[in-house]
């Protein structure tokens, strides 16, 4: 894989080209950044409303026909959170035209996104009403839908408990409140401002020719702009807060136990390498200490794990136990942590938790969209460290400097999913 390449191309867009032959495919994705504020319900429904249809391609039927004249090119949008914004994307990947027999196909998809983007049908100077209903009622159904999965609920509460007075509580997807009393003109004026002021991040990965790709864009993108606006940074608690607790019932068989710690250490600092692997000694993977002591060893788990939100400058575990094992568990599971802050970390735990973190980032290599989700991070915090840099980054860190770092991350909010009263 060659650098990747930014070209400024004026009015808060930025194309990144990340060049690599060994891609028989072209990925694209235009990454549109908001404000995660009070229209984060609106934000979240815009890109699937203007998935349904544009002037040219006016239905899924359309949509589907011009796909498969370009060999089967795939085609979606998605909302994302970093830190306290929404990325919405729209996504392409096709076939790179070198392996067909047709001239115009990158040039072709290009021009697709941009009707997708800037051409809506529009009905009494809004989008259409029949296309706004039915996304409106699949995103609840998506928002209803995430209760399912109790892992997944439990860490979004925990969240939402732990920055209660902050954006970032906001669920990525909105409010079902929000879709209820849903404003079709405030709809349509949060897309306005999307296109007419969002900054802009436009990702191109494959083997192409980065001018051709430049002047594509150019030429194919029509978004007139006059400013750009500017994302306020997320806030990031640096502080020990009081330990609290949480504890809500529900009809469930196994109690999720999550708990939300602030790690005092931001992206963009020299510490947040050590404190990568501090996660991953703690709770990676199969090597770490909350797999192997609560869940191997003492058998207090059915999973134990702990992931970084970096963009936020938080650290979350994830259980998941008996109902009876509570006390027990969340004392093993703080053992650990205190282990660290103590040093107590073999030279196999931290040679692992190095391997696997560098097994990881390589195997993101591979993956287009784990390559755009990496460098849209780069984006997002304005730092510049190709994966390179960051895997070079990883093997310099030493023990003693995870042994540092664990000493700022602070425990902030213990949640617990309990089976209501009988069931446990």
């Amino acid at each position: 894989m060659s650098d990747i390449i930014i070209k400024e191309l004026g009015k808060g867009i930025n194309l990144h080209i990340i060049p690599d032959e060994k891609f028989k495919t072209v990925y694209i994705s235009y990454c549109f950044h908001r404000d995660l504020d009070e229209d984060y319900t609106y934000n979240a429904l815009t890109p699937a409303v203007l998935k349904r249809g544009c002037k040219g391609y006016e239905d899924q039927k359309k949509i589907g026909a011009f796909l498969e004249e370009q060999y089967g090119a795939l085609f979606d949008v998605g909302v994302q959170k970093r830190g306290e914004r929404q990325i919405l994307r729209f996504t392409m990947d096709l076939i790179n035209e070198a392996y067909t027999s047709k001239d115009g196909l990158l040039a072709q998809c290009f021009y697709f996104l941009n009707r997708i983007i800037t051409k809506p049908l529009l009905e009494n100077s809004t989008f259409r009403e029949d296309y706004i209903s039915q996304e409106k009622e699949n995103l609840k159904n998506r928002i209803l839908a995430m209760i399912n999965d109790k892992m997944q609920y439990s860490m979004e509460r925990c969240i939402q408990e732990m920055c209660k007075d902050e954006k970032y509580s906001r669920f990525v997807l909105g409010s079902v409140e929000d879709l209820e009393s849903l404003d079709f003109q405030r709809l349509f004026k949060v897309y306005q401002d999307m296109i007419a002021s969002s900054p802009l991040d436009i990702f191109v990965v494959g083997n192409v020719d980065a001018e051709k790709v430049s002047l594509l864009i150019k030429n194919s993108l029509d978004l007139d702009r006059t400013q750009t606006k500017i994302i306020p940074e997320t806030i990031i608690k640096r502080v020990g807060i009081k330990k609290r607790e949480v504890v809500e019932e529900m009809d469930v068989a196994q109690a999720k136990l999550n708990i939300g710690f602030r790690t005092n250490t931001l992206v963009n600092e020299k510490e947040y390498f050590p404190l990568v692997v501090y996660a991953s000694i703690l709770g990676g993977g199969p090597h770490s200490k909350l797999f192997i002591n609560v869940r191997e060893r003492r058998s207090l788990a059915y999973y134990a794990f702990a992931r970084l939100e970096k963009y936020k400058g938080l650290m979350l575990i994830g259980s998941g136990i008996d109902q009876k094992h509570y006390q027990k568990a969340l004392a093993i599971i703080m053992e650990q942590v205190k282990d660290m802050e103590k040093g107590n970390i073999s030279d196999t735990e931290f040679t692992a938790a190095v391997n696997a973190i560098t097994t990881s980032l390589k195997s993101a290599k591979d993956e287009p969209e784990q390559l755009v989700s990496y460098y849209l991070g780069n984006a997002v915090t304005g730092a510049n460290f190709t994966l390179d840099d960051f895997i070079q980054e990883i093997q310099k860190v030493k023990l003693e400097d995870v042994v540092e770092v664990s000493k700022r991350v602070k425990v902030d909010t213990v949640y617990l999913l309990s089976p209501k009263e009988g069931n446990s």
